[in-house]
């Protein structure tokens, strides 16, 4: 998605040449560097073409798409749509330095080591109190997981519309077959993602109607990709074959586990 939508909120803001400059400096540096930082890569061969979540920068603009839109849906006021669309675009911004990291390889030191590189080495850059503000804003809400104000959580409907962009990307692949593993990527999404997306769905609108609308390529995706050999495979990929039988003690990748997710998603249809 085009930037346009980030910048179409900041009209009343971007008056300043400051702000408009710090604008273009994230979106600039997201293009050039992020653009770089690929994503999905223990997934990849040699052989795999580009498709739409390859990098860091296509990712952050497809995020930012579906922020302004869920956003409507939950009918959030217009400070809130625009710190959320730039918690989207930028909170990626951490991984300019080495790169992304798949969500099972995430730790709370991690996401402290990402909001320290950007604190240290892009927010001293900008020139404008407003942008050095917003961004703060964004490594509070989707690095350091805290909440600006109370009321409603951003915190848990941007973990919302991560596990959404995560979703989607799954489904483009049963979809599109976009790369060589796709089949084990999208299995490996919808075990880790679908049960947290379905309570989100109980909480907010905006994440129920996207599971409704998606509901028969989901189901499809279940009954043929969330299997014991596509989830193995998935997780022989993240950590290596050894590696993986270690963490078989503590993580379950069993039969009876990849029931209850197709059993918490079957009720949610039926119940909706």
């Amino acid at each position: 998605m085009i930037s346009g939508s980030l910048l179409y909120l900041h009209k009343k803001t971007l008056a300043s040449g400051e702000i408009a400059s710090d604008v273009t400096f994230l979106l600039d540096l997201l293009s050039r560097e992020g653009s770089k930082k690929k994503r999905w890569g223990a997934y990849l061969s040699e052989n795999d073409g580009a498709f739409e979540d390859e990098n860091i920068h296509s990712h952050c603009s497809l995020l930012e798409y579906l922020a302004y839109r869920e956003a409507m849906v939950e009918g959030l006021d217009e400070d809130q749509t625009l710190l959320l669309m730039w918690a989207a675009r930028f909170y990626k911004l951490g991984e300019m330095e080495n790169g992304d990291v798949l969500y099972n390889l995430k730790t709370a030191q991690e996401r402290k080591r990402k909001a320290e590189y950007v604190r240290k080495n892009i927010q001293h850059q900008l020139q404008s109190d407003y942008a050095k503000d917003m961004l703060e804003k964004v490594l509070t809400v989707s690095l350091d997981k805290k909440n600006l104000s109370p009321g409603f959580d951003l915190v848990d409907f941007f973990d919302s519309l991560k596990s959404r962009g995560h979703v989607n990307t799954a489904l483009r692949m049963i979809q599109q077959k976009s790369i060589s593993q796709w089949d084990v990527l999208a299995s490996n999404v919808l075990f880790n993602q679908l049960v947290p997306l379905v309570e989100h769905g109980k909480k907010y609108r905006s994440a129920k109607v996207y599971l409704q609308k998606n509901a028969k390529l989901i189901t499809y995706g279940l009954e043929n990709y969330l299997t014991h050999e596509h989830v193995n495979r998935g997780f022989e990929l993240i950590y290596g074959k050894a590696d993986f039988e270690e963490k078989k003690k503590f993580l379950d990748v069993s039969p009876v586990k990849l029931a209850q997710i197709k059993n918490i998603w079957l009720t949610f249809v039926e119940e909706n």
